[in-house]
């Protein structure tokens, strides 16, 4: 097969990042593998499949690799596990396999030159959040791994356009390091509670993902730890209201609604989303009884409600 040209190669790796931003909804919805293999073929311009296995995938047609795909983090002896160095860059592991080595110099030739890729991470068994575009900003060639850059894809939804990493001192590395390993979690975070809560808001059922959030129970500062039954699926209005304990949810279940809310008179959304919710029972929790919100976290987070009220 005939290599593209750098022109025809970065049009295709453009096209492939539409797709992605939208079929993700920018970001904030996880894709299963079905949904991925999708892209190849629905147009003209999409000759090549997104991913292959796990590992390292260049089409034979374009210079460099397309996307690198991590298996899952609890998986044993997978070599295809992320690790997030101090300075917040992903370390992605060589293949060792020796039909596979024009794999390696595929993510060599990205880093050389500068060419985007798409980083699939996996957060359940076939089940990815895209990262895109990633850029490959380092070579090992004693430890055999690439440096995979998140920074520009870190953004609200998820990605960002192309762009540059300005350089940063020592201290600011360290503290970009935190910020990625921290937002890495958030969005596994998300994807899993939107995964148990089926994409609904607990209280309203609303099913428009962009819309959802993975709100915590107890916060960080708290001990709160990222899991599903610390997490409760949000639309962006019950969200805010629960953070500014307009809203609470007792170790029951049950919601209510700030006094004052409750006494205020205006339009549908108070009187639909607020003052008919008081007292009712969430309307979407896990089916699976290990992922329901934890009772003990809820009351204590409803204790918060209580004195703020």
């Amino acid at each position: 097969m005939v290599t593209l040209g750098l022109a025809h190669d970065l049009a295709f790796r453009e096209l492939a990042f539409a797709w992605l931003a939208g079929k993700t909804a920018h970001g904030s919805r996880s894709l299963t593998r079905q949904e991925i293999e999708e892209f190849q073929g629905h147009s003209p311009e999409a000759p090549h499949r997104l991913l292959n296995q796990e590992g390292i995938w260049k089409p034979a047609a374009l210079m460099a690799t397309l996307s690198v795909t991590s298996g899952v983090a609890t998986s044993r002896h997978n070599p295809y596990v992320d690790r997030v160095t101090k300075s917040g860059l992903v370390e992605y592991a060589f293949t060792d396999a020796p039909k596979k080595q024009h794999q390696n110099d595929g993510l060599r030739r990205a880093h050389v030159q500068g060419l985007p890729i798409i980083y699939f991470r996996a957060v359940r068994k076939s089940v990815y959040d895209a990262y895109f575009p990633v850029h490959v900003v380092g070579i090992s060639e004693d430890r055999r791994v690439a440096f995979l850059d998140l920074t520009d894809t870190l953004g609200a939804h998820g990605r960002s356009d192309i762009g540059s990493v300005p350089p940063m001192g020592e201290i600011e590395v360290e503290y970009r390091g935190q910020v990625v390993r921290r937002r890495l979690h958030q969005r596994d975070f998300r994807s899993n509670v939107m995964f148990a809560y089926t994409s609904r808001c607990s209280v309203c059922s609303l099913g428009q993902t962009q819309l959802l959030d993975a709100a915590h129970i107890l916060a960080d500062s708290r001990g709160g730890l990222p899991e599903i039954s610390n997490g409760l699926a949000l639309c962006k209005i019950h969200h805010a209201a629960y953070d500014a304990n307009i809203m609470g949810v007792d170790g029951d279940h049950r919601i209510h609604i700030r006094e004052d809310i409750l006494q205020e008179v205006g339009g549908p959304v108070l009187e639909h989303g607020f003052q008919r919710r008081h007292r009712e029972m969430l309307r979407v929790v896990p089916e699976n009884h290990r992922f329901s919100p934890n009772r003990e976290h809820l009351a204590a987070r409803f204790e918060e409600f209580q004195s703020a009220g």
